[in-house]
């Protein structure tokens, strides 16, 4: 139990001094050599930028894999498209069509209690978008959604079929833009990286279930995913 949550606090010191919004996943995982095969899609409604930069939102879909490597340790990964649409202050907004979009991550199981009711998963996630490119008065413009996250939550699974969850995040994304050549990374306001996380699953049978997540304060977002364990 130490061990974990010692990992967990340097992958937290060491991460959080990178940029850090994505899925939380909720508290189950793979045991040791096994898979979770999933199908998700992942809404940013809104997010604001620093400065007078604007606003985006982006959404995603997703073919999720979840292998355990030990039984309180699992890596997390995600291949699909996503769109994003990024609102400037002194423009109107541009829609990036659908292109692809991969994320990874991981999750540490640093506490279960002794009848299995009560669980605290730490988990990191990172999302990356690379939709189409966009022409606008004969200058090609680009983005690139980054969507980083750091979480901490807690779950309770003594309901019948369903194990709600809640939790606190530390998240960042970012749009990193080319215009007229140039480079530009436009960071999430500063003053909102701190979010909470929350949802539940609802199990179709012990192998298969739904899980349904919102996610507030930093941002405002959600996603859907159904997962089997193979």
């Amino acid at each position: 139990m130490l061990r974990r949550i010692l990992i967990s606090f340097i992958f937290f010191i060491g991460l959080s001094s990178f940029t850090f919004s994505a899925p939380c996943y909720g508290t189950k995982m793979p045991k040791k050599g096994e898979w979770f095969w999933g199908l998700e899609v992942n809404s940013v409604i809104k997010r604001n930028l620093e400065g007078r930069a604007g606003k985006f939102r982006s959404s995603q879909v997703f073919l999720t894999g979840s292998f355990g490597v030990l039984d309180w340790l699992c890596f997390d990964g995600k291949l699909g498209y996503g769109f994003v649409k990024y609102h400037p202050l002194d423009f109107e907004e541009i829609d990036y069509k659908e292109s692809f979009a991969g994320a990874y991550g991981f999750r540490i199981k640093i506490y279960d209690s002794p009848f299995n009711d009560f669980k605290a998963v730490f988990g990191f996630q990172h999302i990356s978008v690379h939709p189409h490119h966009k022409i606008i008065s004969g200058i090609k413009r680009r983005v690139i959604f980054d969507d980083w996250q750091l979480s901490f939550i807690v779950s309770y699974s003594k309901l019948d079929k369903f194990t709600p969850y809640l939790g606190i995040k530390v998240s960042r994304g970012d749009l990193i833009e080319w215009h007229n050549g140039e480079r530009n990374r436009m960071k999430s306001e500063d003053s909102q990286i701190l979010g909470v996380g929350g949802g539940f699953d609802f199990y179709f049978s012990q192998r298969c279930w739904l899980n349904i997540e919102a996610r507030f304060l930093d941002e405002k977002a959600g996603s859907v995913r159904l997962t089997y364990a193979f």
